[in-house]
């Protein structure tokens, strides 16, 4: 979309400050479920967020359609959009930061391989997997490459673009033996197709052979060990209470207690826009604001609540850069860039042999009907390990883990080195003193 026309014809209508967001993504991503072809999609999409203050009030419009002769339209219907708001709560439209950080990406090498084999590799994937797992009853593989961009430009000289890519492939088995059925799954962001190998298959195949089987425990307050992906599950369940947005209207236990003590004082936090293991880079958040790297818990100290330009300008502070939309078309709200626990020295495996007696967590279910985010308590289905003099001894499953969020970073005994990129989270496996376990 020609900025300068949209400008020129926004000045003309008596529209004061106008700003164009652009957001482009390329998606090719297809399943194979049993070597067979289970879908296939390849979409582009190019949405466009124009915001305008027209009597001081400022609307917006999204379209698809970038011709020139669509302006006079985007132009009309802000007017119009402007004049049927009754509230005039405060705007933002920034002008730009003096330094934005660069980032060079890894060359993507799969954009080169053609669709054809792409799909090849994952049905070879599946083929792999029914011929290595013994109790073989289901697989599938996912492969998703995602190309695109972010602009911003608005005359206040805000003028700014970041360019992402990547691609991922994840793997998932079911096992069946006497009607008991086990699933686990692999994933992993690549830059080529071999970067997903067949050991990671093998350990797939072992993993969830290793769940057959599986039978309750007796309800007690055990020794707890997290793994890294269940540590990553429940941080996103309560990641709303660093949100200032949330603090402002009481939804969040962090209320009151910036430079308070609130975790154990071996737990540190912090949001990193350029994680390394991050598929995505963020250079500026969805407001044009420079992005940096902010220590959010130290020593278990609350030393910022994530900030967009609304909350900042209520607590009269700077914008943390965590302004961000879930879609071109939804409102700035707050979020994550990539949130990191600070890992600790010792790894899992040490961890499990130093163990008289845990239990670890591998997999927990039911995080929406299982969490109260506001006071931190949860209630959540689990599945994992019996652990016993320093060996894994059996497999846990139809379980229940009870536990206040709060409480249970007030009490990690031991932080591992197995910190793992998942789903905007980068943490470690942490073993907790003692948590409940509602068993049989």
């Amino acid at each position: 979309m020609n900025f300068k026309l949209l400008e020129e014809k926004a000045k003309l209508a008596g529209i004061k400050e106008i700003e164009l967001y652009t957001k482009e993504d390329n998606k090719i991503s297809f399943n194979v479920f049993d070597n067979e072809i289970n879908e296939k999609t390849i979409a582009k999409t190019k949405v466009f967020c124009i915001r305008g203050v027209y009597n001081n009030k400022l609307a917006t419009i999204y379209t698809e359609n970038d011709s020139d002769d669509n302006v006079d339209n985007i132009i009309s219907n802000l007017k119009n959009n402007a004049n049927n708001l009754t509230n005039r709560d405060p705007y933002f439209i920034y002008g730009g930061d003096k330094d934005y950080q660069k980032v060079t990406n890894e060359e993507l090498k799969v954009k080169n391989i053609s669709i054809p084999d792409k799909i090849n590799y994952l049905l070879s994937l599946t083929k792999k997997l029914k011929e290595i797992a013994p109790l073989y009853y289901h697989a599938d593989a996912d492969y998703v490459e995602v190309t695109g961009s972010v602009s911003i430009i608005n005359n206040n000289g805000l003028n700014v673009k970041k360019e992402y890519e990547y691609a991922e492939i994840a793997a998932s088995l079911i096992l069946k033996k006497d009607e008991q059925t086990a699933f686990g799954y692999k994933y992993k962001f690549i830059k080529d197709l071999n970067d997903f190998d067949f050991n990671l298959l093998n350990e797939l195949s072992k993993e969830v052979e290793s769940k057959l089987g599986a039978k309750s425990i007796s309800s007690n307050s055990y020794e707890i060990i997290l793994k890294n992906n269940v540590i990553a599950d429940l941080m996103n369940a309560f990641i709303d209470n660093f949100y200032a947005n949330n603090v402002k209207r009481k939804l969040s236990f962090l209320d009151d207690a910036i430079d308070k003590q609130v975790f154990g004082n071996n737990i540190n936090l912090v949001d990193d826009p350029f994680y390394k293991d991050a598929p995505i880079k963020d250079t500026f958040d969805d407001e044009g604001v420079a992005t940096s790297k902010h220590q959010v818990v130290k020593d278990g100290k609350l030393l910022t609540y994530l900030h967009n330009l609304s909350t900042a300008s209520y607590y009269n502070l700077k914008s943390t850069g965590n302004g961000f939309k879930a879609s071109p078309s939804s409102p700035v709200s707050i979020n994550t860039t990539t949130f990191c626990l600070e890992p600790g020295n010792i790894s899992l495996d040490e961890i499990i042999k130093n163990t008289k007696e845990a239990i670890m967590i591998t997999d927990v279910t039911g995080l929406h009907a299982g969490v109260n985010a506001i006071s931190g308590d949860f209630n959540l289905q689990c599945s994992g390990y019996y652990i016993k003099n320093g060996k894994i001894e059996r497999a846990l499953t139809l379980m229940v883990l009870s536990g206040n969020f709060k409480d249970m970073l007030n009490n990690v005994k031991e932080i591992a080195s197995d910190i793992e990129y998942n789903n905007g989270m980068a943490m470690p496996s942490l073993v907790i003193n003692n948590m409940n376990i509602s068993g049989n």
